[in-house]
């Protein structure tokens, strides 16, 4: 199957995708979900138990021999679109990177006692593998695996973990003499410590985690494959989810503008305002097209899928967090107040935007790849996926669609001043 196959959901697929904000928007209010934040574990256990059970969320992704439904990541890209808009906190995404690192090792026996688990939302999983930068890769401060009497023993330290608090397994790559190797431990060991991460997102909680001689299982002794599809699920999943954010923002200025008409309480002119709300309905096309691009690249095995994925973590960080910011200078001085739901995805854009390294490990890793491509594979750029524009005829230059990137308006509110506007009267 091509890719521009299998970018597209079908009607049915875009019928689980609207039953899911359905659901959502009636069973996770904003009080709600403040309500949740402020508790332990911090999520609601009984609202993420009915998605798990009657939605089948949990098991989205896992094959149907191990309890899953089986879907796509396409399918799965617009699952995480819709919980990047309601914020929700509890911990799907780390478990499905979690049981896709699984899968990927190939380990039968591990699959066939946590998958089923993973897939009835019992238990939850997520993928230590960040060090203190962020980066998705082995270094000198990273875990060590030594076997000894009883087994092998990990030792050493991860950040950024996602959900560690709320998860029954960790799946960890770690130092052997032999190389990269990746193992499965259990939370519940007495030598390994959790911590809570201070971090800008209030609905995603991060954990640091010490290992000191935990008892762990070998997975496998190369840890190459699984790695890289744990990384490459958990960036398109936090790319969908900054569509998600992103398309709250839209939607939330919209009815904001609505509401306040003409008043001077709208920051901006109606010409400004119109073209700031253009910007953020652009930045959601393009973030949620890249995200369902890398999604179909991973369905159909696609060499540049790795590629595609860290692309869209990119360019989605970027655009959430200008958008949040711009949505909050154009709601005024409510945006700046803690109450108002800006500021959680404000949070969340800053916090997803570095939870994998930042916008340079995505740099980092596609100049790597690009060099190991070498320039006489690279050619013309495949597999975009197409805007709806037609092509310029020959002989005319393409119209550009958006300002040169110098002239890339960088503010936090329709004005285009870099500070939020002050609050003025439309302009006729």
């Amino acid at each position: 199957m091509a890719i521009r196959d299998s970018v597209d959901l079908s009607e049915d697929q875009q019928a689980q995708h609207d039953t899911l904000r359905a659901f959502l928007t009636d069973q996770l209010s904003s009080a709600e979900l403040r309500g949740a934040l402020e508790g332990e574990p911090g999520y609601l256990p009984e609202l993420h138990a009915e998605m798990a059970g009657q939605l089948g969320l949990s098991g989205w992704t896992i094959p149907e021999e191990f309890g899953g439904l089986g879907k796509s990541q396409v399918e799965a890209c617009a699952i995480h679109v819709e919980l990047g808009r309601a914020l929700y906190p509890g911990p799907f995404l780390p478990s499905s990177v979690a049981a896709g690192a699984l899968l990927a090792t190939g380990h039968r026996e591990a699959c066939e006692r946590w998958l089923p688990q993973l897939a009835a939302g019992t238990v939850a999983g997520t993928v230590a593998a960040a060090d203190e930068a962020g980066y998705w890769a082995p270094g000198p401060g990273g875990v060590r695996a030594d076997y000894g009497t009883g087994g092998w023993r990990l030792s050493g330290r991860r950040w950024y973990v996602a959900a560690a608090h709320a998860a029954g397994i960790l799946v960890v790559p770690a130092v052997t003499e032999s190389g990269l190797a990746m193992f499965l431990a259990e939370t519940g060991s007495p030598s390994l410590d959790i911590s809570r991460q201070l971090d800008l997102d209030l609905t995603r909680r991060i954990s640091i985690i010490t290992f000191e001689a935990v008892p762990a299982v070998l997975l496998t002794r190369d840890a190459t494959a699984a790695l890289a599809r744990a990384e490459r699920e958990f960036l398109i999943g936090t790319a969908a989810e900054a569509a998600g954010g992103i398309g709250w923002c839209l939607d939330a200025s919209l009815a904001y503008v609505r509401e306040q008409g003409e008043s001077e309480r709208l920051g901006g002119s109606f010409e400004a305002v119109a073209a700031f709300c253009v910007d953020m309905l652009a930045d959601l096309e393009n973030v949620a097209a890249a995200a369902r691009y890398a999604a179909a690249a991973t369905d159909v095995g696609a060499a540049d899928a790795q590629k595609a994925a860290h692309a869209a973590a990119l360019q989605a960080g970027d655009s959430y967090r200008r958008t949040a910011v711009a949505a909050i200078g154009l709601f005024g001085d409510i945006g700046f107040t803690k109450e108002h739901d800006a500021q959680l995805y404000y949070r969340r854009a800053w916090s997803a935007e570095r939870l994998s390294g930042g916008p340079q490990a995505h740099r980092d890793a596609l100049a790597a790849q690009l060099s190991q491509a070498g320039p006489a594979n690279r050619g013309p750029r495949r597999g975009r996926i197409s805007s709806g524009r037609s092509a310029a005829p020959a002989g005319r230059p393409a119209r550009q669609a958006r300002r040169p990137i110098g002239r890339r308006r960088r503010c936090s509110g329709p004005s285009g001043n870099r500070h939020p506007p002050p609050r003025r009267a439309w302009s006729p």
